[in-house]
């Protein structure tokens, strides 16, 4: 077994339990953990991958760590650091937060991204990267850090409570202390599609070769694609591309301000004396262009504090409607489960109805809540919207509800799921369908959003001939659900939050 090869059983320095391998590079190989002696349910460990007799790889994986920490405790932007150490096998790891979200690849695959929200990300990208370039304090004296890899895939997108995105800067993998490694040449690294003609060229590097990789990266934010049209994928033909090519201008139909395209540009400049000089320079363009979109920023204020005003006066007016919601004439008076789209003020919301005797339904409020969605493609397009809600004293009440992706309510659901950060749980009282008794809102994460988005796509692709298929698809995922019920129960009981998502 190599050195970064462990099992799923094996506990890390007596702490970290190694749960599954989430990530893997050539510096090492990143595993979901569980923090035994923390309340922190999981963590993300990154355990050297490399023999032990390459002391300079080791070295090299230390400075990671250390100057991931450093730079973690100076801003939020950065994926935090909490411990670092070495095990039993006298293998080097180090322990990061476990980011529940997915990265700016993967994102910008599935999700649209307005203007509004490439602003906001942009400017959290570069807040990260000035924390970096501003230097931490290093065996005696300030160093300024370059990235070295900035890309999509080492730029991660969270949320927090309040579904607000959230930007973290990961995988200082490669980053160089300026001030370190003097005379020292090494072989490139980094990524070819991303790094500065300095950079590919094996030159010095300064704080301007990260600014020309996020001007790559906020090019491909706003346009989907890259620069140049290339005919191959090879170091060759980036290496053209980076060192001879002119940017393409970005197409008219995507209506990009002429601001923004200059900024980006100008990034992109191939001479590093071109480019803007510092990323503080490009926060003050990003929030001059932010504040002239949105008008003057006390408007904008006053404007936000309205909208959250209003939000919440229709948050009470939506839950209100939803509890006066009278339970279907079409649906049996019994305990199932099944969706419902309700709609409200223009807008569409998401919804699952269950009865339930009405004690049980008292029982139930201050539950813990849990929700995850299992997809099964053969035979038969099928979704398992699983929501769960638990007490100690109570145990589990398991609310399973299948949508199945040929039919047009399962269509239509899945793809307002897709959108939303929310959805309802209606709760009927037996034989008392006028109204609603109670109800309890549940989040929907990014990832499950963005898992969402995909299972639809997938399905749209399916050509399905025998609809009755959709019983054995159904079956698969029932019996899927009940192998899952131990460790979810494992799970919420060993969980310290209130909303737990799979």
């Amino acid at each position: 077994m190599s050195q970064g090869d462990l099992s799923r059983e094996n506990l890390l320095v007596q702490r970290y339990q190694l749960q599954e391998v989430i990530g893997q590079g050539a510096m090492g190989i990143v595993y979901r953990a569980e923090d035994t002696v923390s309340k922190r349910q999981n963590v993300a460990v990154k355990i050297l991958s490399k023999a032990l007799d390459d002391m300079k790889m080791i070295k090299r994986f230390q400075k990671e760590a250390t100057i991931s920490a450093l730079l973690s405790e100076r801003s939020d932007n950065i994926v935090k650091v909490t411990d670092y150490g070495v095990d039993e096998r006298k293998v080097p790891f180090y322990v990061m937060e476990y980011l529940n979200g997915e990265n700016l690849d993967d994102f910008i695959e599935v999700h649209e991204i307005n203007l509004s929200k490439f602003l906001d990300f942009a400017t959290q990208i570069c807040r990260a990267m000035e924390t970096a370039h501003n230097g931490i304090f290093f065996q005696g004296e300030i160093c300024p850090v370059i990235h070295r890899d900035l890309k999509p895939s080492n730029v991660f997108v969270i949320e927090d409570i309040t579904g607000k995105p959230i930007i973290k800067v990961l995988d200082f993998g490669i980053a160089k202390l300026i001030k370190d490694d003097k005379g020292e040449t090494e072989a490139f690294m980094g990524t070819p599609r991303y790094c500065s003609p300095e950079q590919i060229q094996g030159q010095d590097l300064d704080n301007r070769s990260d600014i020309y990789s996020l001007g790559m990266l906020m090019y491909f934010l706003l346009a989907k694609k890259y620069p140049w049209e290339l005919e191959i994928n090879s170091i060759a033909a980036w290496y053209k591309a980076h060192t001879e090519l002119n940017p393409n201008p970005f197409s008219p139909d995507l209506q990009i301000p002429p601001e923004i395209e200059k900024l980006i540009l100008k990034c992109l400049e191939k001479s590093p004396n071109n480019r803007h000089q510092s990323i503080g320079e490009i926060i003050q363009i990003l929030d001059s262009i932010d504040r002239k979109i949105n008008h003057e920023s006390n408007t904008k204020n006053i404007n936000n504090e309205n909208l959250q005003q209003t939000n919440i006066n229709q948050k009470s007016a939506l839950e209100t409607f939803l509890l006066t919601a009278k339970w279907p004439e079409n649906k049996p008076q019994q305990k199932i489960v099944f969706p419902r789209i309700f709609m409200f003020d223009h807008k569409v919301y998401p919804s699952i109805c269950t009865m339930l005797e009405s004690e049980d339904i008292e029982k139930r409020s201050n539950n813990i809540r849990y929700n995850q969605f299992l997809f099964q493609s053969y035979p038969h397009p099928m979704i398992l919207w699983l929501t769960v809600l638990y007490s100690p004293k109570d145990g589990p009440r398991w609310l399973p509800c299948y949508l199945d992706l040929k039919t047009k309510i399962g269509q239509q659901m899945v793809n307002i799921l897709s959108d939303s950060k929310k959805y309802f749980l209606l709760f009927y009282g037996l034989g008392n369908p006028q109204k609603c008794h109670d109800l309890l809102s549940f989040t929907i994460m990014l990832k499950q959003r963005t898992n969402l988005k995909q299972w639809a796509s997938v399905s749209n692709m399916l050509n399905i001939t025998h609809n009755d298929e959709a019983v054995i698809s159904r079956k698969k995922l029932k019996e899927d659900l009940a192998s899952l019920k131990p460790k979810i129960l494992l799970e919420i009981e060993k969980s310290n939050t209130q909303e737990i998502h799979g």
